[in-house]
């Protein structure tokens, strides 16, 4: 009796086994149908090459951005527009931890549009947006400038003088475009202008995003776990260091004075400070660049990758980030009250320079870069010994144990800034000690000798 007790028991829990052994591979196989599929996770047996994972890094900065904006949609009114200020000031000072959810939104903001555009000058540069991958190219332009337009559309909702007055340059854009334009924008008062840049920061724009990333992004991703951690940490580590402003609050009653916007937008504000049309300076040139971004694959009809060989697109290349970082450079110096005007013979005279310089430049050192360098052979690299590896990670260690009981009490004493700093030092000692395992556990025996 005992034992047919003991066999149906154990029948019973076999069918049981069974049963989530078929639940797992249903989910599995309905899995298999989805784009996330797709996804695999790795952990690099080398250091990754950052260059070329600049673009998962914007896509990574992007996700941050949501999930770190979606607690700040509880806390955040933006009607009417001087309560908007007033629930910002509530979440930094207030909330458990809101300055840090702040800080972490604004910086992955902010590096969203710094690796979209380095990702853009890295496919630029090495011709990767020739055949096939044109369309990748047009839709990653039009990301660039989506991501730029999201930033922009999030700090103006401060409703602090700097935001304030951000918006009157947007406004003077945009009417210079065509009246219906702003109207679009600015409504009719500042309540209705929050709302609607509310509107298009949290739903507009992001669905257009994610719209264009389901064609750009390759069907196939690969994703380095350490570089997740490494930008987690950054993040981190740079709230800690400047953590996101509150400034002061707008007062209609007391005049703004003439301040820069963000760094992404200076180079359009130099422009504006020549006093020339808007509709030139704010309009057309920056929308003839972003048209002549998308026609390189077809500017460019040289018949070989190296760079030496494309003269043309070198030079052009090399003009607009110099010409931008000029600009951008520019943007800070001579601020008001009131802010001074740039001369226009100036902003032209030195596009002339830059252009005419870059051309020089690249005919003095083509020799040099025509010259073959022996590339390393396969399986060649920098690997680390076990015994210099041990001494890293047990540094590394010792380190995160400190790191730890200074996080347990920045946590007990709600000090956000030592928080995120602790935090993103942890996470960055994490990601470093899986490189360094990862490379002394790789080593090919030729180098163990």
């Amino acid at each position: 009796m005992t034992g047919k007790i003991g066999e149906s028991d154990m029948s019973r829990s076999k069918s049981l086994i069974d049963r989530i052994g078929d639940l797992y591979r249903w989910i599995d196989d309905r899995f298999k149908a989805t784009a996330l599929a797709s996804v695999r996770y790795s952990f690099p047996s080398t250091f990754s090459h950052v260059l070329s994972n600049l673009g998962m890094a914007t896509v990574i900065c992007f996700l941050v951005t949501v999930v770190t904006g979606l607690p700040l949609l509880i806390y955040y009114r933006p009607t009417p527009w001087n309560v908007a200020y007033d629930s910002i000031k509530f979440i930094t000072e207030e909330v458990a931890f809101g300055a840090l959810l702040r800080g972490v939104h604004y910086h992955s903001s902010n590096g969203m549009v710094l690796f979209s555009i380095l990702h853009a000058i890295y496919v630029f540069f090495k011709r990767l947006y020739k055949g096939r991958f044109d369309f990748l190219w047009v839709t990653g332009v039009l990301l660039a400038v989506l991501t730029v337009l999201t930033a922009f559309t999030g700090y103006v909702l401060i409703f602090n003088d700097r935001a304030v007055e951000a918006q009157n340059i947007m406004m003077g854009i945009t009417e210079a475009i065509h009246p219906l334009m702003k109207a679009l924008f600015a409504g009719t008062g500042l309540s209705d202008r929050a709302l609607r840049l509310y509107a298009f920061h949290i739903a507009i724009l992001p669905t257009i995003i994610l719209a264009f990333l389901s064609v750009h992004l390759p069907r196939a991703l690969r994703i380095s776990v350490p570089m997740i951690i490494g930008i987690f940490a950054v993040l981190l580590i740079a709230t800690g260091i400047y953590p996101a402003e509150l400034g002061p609050k707008y007062d209609p009653a007391i005049t703004i004075q003439f301040m820069p916007p963000e760094w992404y937008f200076l180079w359009v504000f130099t422009l504006l400070r020549t006093w020339a049309p808007v509709i030139y300076v704010g309009v057309l040139i920056p929308g003839i660049w972003v048209v002549l971004m998308m026609l390189a694959p077809w500017i460019d009809t040289g018949r070989r990758p190296r760079l030496t060989d494309r003269p043309k697109m070198a030079i052009i290349g090399v003009s607009s980030i110099v010409y931008f970082i000029y600009l951008t450079l520019r943007g800070v110096t001579g601020v008001g009250p009131p802010a001074t005007q740039i001369p226009a013979y100036e902003v032209v005279g030195v596009l002339i320079a830059v252009v005419l310089a870059s051309g020089i430049v690249f005919r003095l050192i083509t020799p040099m870069l025509n010259r073959r360098v022996k590339s390393p052979k396969r399986g060649e690299g920098r690997y680390l010994t076990p015994n210099i590896a041990t001494a890293l990670l047990l540094a590394i260690v010792g380190v995160q144990v400190v790191l730890v009981w200074a996080f347990a009490n920045a946590y007990i004493m709600r000090n956000s800034r030592l928080l995120s700093l602790d935090l993103g030092l942890i996470l960055l000692g994490l990601g470093m000690s899986q490189h360094i395992y990862a490379t002394a556990s790789k080593l090919p025996s030729s180098a163990k000798r």
